[in-house]
């Protein structure tokens, strides 16, 4: 098993059980990030987790190269 796949199932039951109390989506969502970010700082630092955010939203469009890679 994959730390992507552990995340997964989190993400997942996460969004299950906020439509099965009504919480949007989004709100589920975003306290997720916040609570992840809170934690990777922890284990990481602040530097470092600045850097993962700002690389994922940097690469968000899938059809689109990754900012590293050369045309």
């Amino acid at each position: 098993m994959s730390a992507y796949t552990i995340a997964r199932s989190h993400v997942d039951a996460a969004l299950a059980e906020s439509a099965s109390t009504k919480v949007p989506a989004g709100d589920c969502l975003h306290a997720l990030l916040v609570t992840v970010a809170q934690a990777l700082t922890k284990e990481r630092g602040v530097a470092d987790t600045r850097h993962a955010l700002e690389f994922q939203m940097n690469n968000l469009n899938e059809d689109a190269d990754y900012e590293f890679m050369r045309p």
